[in-house]
C-alpha cells in the first residue's frame, strides 16, 4: 500500500514538472502591441534635427506603422531608409530597395509612412543628397520591452516546483521507510511473545 502511494506521489511530481515546462508554450509571453507612431524630422545640411539632437536614433517595435513628418530648415532634402542594408547612397535619388520620401524644401514639407512588419534589427536612415544627415532606425522584436528581448527561462520557472516535488517525494519515502520498520519491529515483538507463550504454557497434567 505504501509503495503504491509513493509511486503515485512521485508520478504526480514528475507530471507537475512536465506541465510547468510546457506552460510557456500554452501561455506565451504576450507580444507588445503594435501602434501607429508619428515622428518629426527637420532636415538641415548639418544633420537631421541639428537644432536639438543631431541625427537622433529612431526606435520602434516590429509591426508599428511609422509616419515620419519631414520639413526642411534650409534647402532641398530627401529622406531614405536603407531597407535592403546595402549602404547609404548620396546620389540625390531613391535607390532600388529603399523606402524614400518625396524631395522637400522649406516651403514643401512632406511625410513618409514605413510599415515595420517585415523589418527587424538596425537600419540606416539618411538624406539622399547630404552625407552628413545619417542616423539609425532600430526595429525591436515585438517580444521585447525597453529594447531588450525577454528570454523565457524555463529552468528558472520550474526549479521551485521541482524542489518542492523532490522534497515531498523524499518525505514520503522517509515516512514509508519508518512505518515499514515499525511494522517489522511489531511483528518481531508479536513473534517473540508467541514463542514465549509456547515455552511457558503447560504441556500435561500433574
Amino acid at each position: 500500500m505504501l509503495n503504491r502511494r509513493f509511486s503515485i506521489v512521485l508520478f504526480s511530481a514528475l507530471l507537475l514538472a512536465v506541465v510547468i515546462l510546457g506552460l510557456p508554450n500554452l501561455f506565451p509571453i504576450p507580444r507588445v502591441a503594435a501602434i501607429n507612431r508619428t515622428i518629426t524630422l527637420v532636415g538641415l545640411v548639418s544633420g537631421w534635427n541639428f537644432t536639438s539632437t543631431p541625427n537622433p536614433t529612431i526606435t520602434v517595435i516590429q509591426g508599428d506603422i511609422v509616419t515620419i513628418n519631414l520639413s526642411s530648415g534650409d534647402t532641398l532634402h530627401q529622406f531614405a531608409l536603407d531597407v535592403d542594408k546595402d549602404g547609404a547612397k548620396f546620389t540625390g535619388s531613391c535607390s532600388t530597395g529603399d523606402t524614400c520620401s518625396n524631395q522637400f524644401t522649406p516651403s514643401t514639407p512632406t511625410s513618409v509612412v514605413i510599415n515595420t512588419s517585415s523589418l527587424s534589427g538596425t537600419y540606416t536612415y539618411f538624406c539622399t543628397i547630404h552625407s552628413s544627415m545619417v542616423g539609425s532606425f532600430v526595429v525591436n522584436p515585438s517580444t521585447s520591452v525597453g529594447g531588450t528581448e525577454v528570454p523565457i527561462d524555463r529552468l528558472a520557472l520550474v526549479a521551485p516546483y521541482l524542489g518542492l516535488a523532490s522534497a515531498l517525494a523524499i518525505l514520503v519515502a522517509i515516512t514509508a521507510y519508518m512505518i515499514r520498520n515499525r511494522r517489522k519491529e511489531k511483528k518481531k515483538v508479536v513473534s517473540s511473545g508467541s514463542l514465549q507463550d509456547g515455552l511457558t504454557s503447560p504441556t500435561g497434567f500433574e
